[in-house]
């Protein structure tokens, strides 16, 4: 029985490291194929290592990149949009992204949202979904630390110090849990999405018959707030809402 268990765990090591080095050569090769300009064989590799069950912002923004390169502006950004989402600090990403959006057609002006709101979103932004967990078990370990020495503590003035300070503490804890589970249903839940045909319609119902709303462009980022069928209800930033077909669109 352990001589089984021994081979099952070295042939799962063995898979793995294949696995590595196989998603590390392909990297590789890809990344050669870019700096050559072979833009469009590079985006083929980059796609085959996401296939693989591999994927890092590094990986979406030379995905992007390699879009733009051959003009395909809704791809790239799709791309731009989802490396944004694993590393929404990086600069690099923010500008390409907005460069991107400068080649679409559509330009939707957002409504103002509620001041706390936008508040929460821009903070939330600043790191990703991991980089807010890892702060939130910090500030949990370091509100554990100040409740012993809230405990045992004999003197009053450090059992003060170290009640407020603990509450403080408990507050940041759950605030960047917050942040943290903001950032991973961006992820998860994939609730936006690039339109990708030239010119949609968006419509009134979810039907070919009902009545065109507006028009879309590809490129356009929209919410996903409903889906009947093959269709889906979008939102945009203006507040307009309208249907559209589910192969109009791809999720972030």
């Amino acid at each position: 029985m352990k001589r089984i268990l021994i081979i099952l765990i070295l042939a799962h090591s063995a898979i793995a490291f294949s696995f590595g080095q196989s998603h590390l050569d392909s990297l590789s090769m890809a990344n050669r194929l870019y700096s050559e300009g072979k833009f469009d064989k590079a985006a083929q590799l980059y796609e085959s290592v996401l296939k693989m069950g591999y994927e890092s912002p590094e990986l979406y923004y030379n995905l992007g990149n390699a879009y733009f390169k051959q003009q395909r502006i809704a791809s790239a950004i799709l791309n731009f949009e989802r490396a944004a989402l694993r590393n929404p600090s990086d600069e690099d990403i923010q500008f390409n992204l907005e460069l991107a959006r400068s080649f679409t057609v559509d330009r939707i002006e957002p409504i103002p949202t509620f001041f706390l709101s936008a508040w929460f979103s821009s903070i939330s932004s600043w790191f990703s979904s991991n980089t807010w967990a890892y702060l939130s078990m910090l500030f949990f370990a370091i509100t554990l630390v100040l409740g012993g020495f809230f405990m045992l503590s004999s003197r009053i003035s450090f059992r003060k110090m170290a009640f407020a300070l603990g509450t403080v503490s408990i507050v940041l804890t759950l605030a960047t849990a917050s942040f943290s589970a903001k950032q991973r249903n961006l992820i998860t839940k994939h609730n936006y999405a690039i339109v990708f045909k030239s010119v949609v319609p968006a419509k009134s119902s979810p039907d070919t018959s009902g009545k065109d709303l507006f028009i879309l462009h590809a490129g356009t980022k929209v919410k996903i707030t409903n889906s009947i069928g093959q269709w889906y209800e979008i939102r945009l930033a203006d507040g307009n809402k309208g249907w559209i077909s589910h192969t109009d669109i791809v999720r972030i």
